[in-house]
């Protein structure tokens, strides 16, 4: 399992980001374990977990975010 972390500041359209994962998901068939998100001042932050690797480096890649650590993923709280 891996876990991605991104983040949105564009508070203006985070639906429409939120959206375009989706899309995104849906078009390459990959189906994320855990999708979470926490609001920030400004945006918000965005973690999923896949069972393949692959996907979530595909998904890292494609919105800009970063592989966390596994500890990280699980173990610890965001820091705002």
């Amino acid at each position: 399992m891996r876990t991605t972390e991104v983040s949105l500041r564009d508070e203006n359209d985070l639906a429409g980001q939120l959206v375009d994962m989706r899309v995104w998901l849906d078009r390459y068939r990959y189906e994320p374990s855990t999708f979470t998100y926490f609001f920030l001042d400004p945006g918000m932050k965005i973690r999923v977990t896949f069972k393949i690797d692959g996907e979530a480096e595909a998904f890292a890649q494609e919105f800009g975010g970063s592989l966390l650590d596994a500890t990280l993923a699980t173990d610890q709280l965001i820091a705002v």
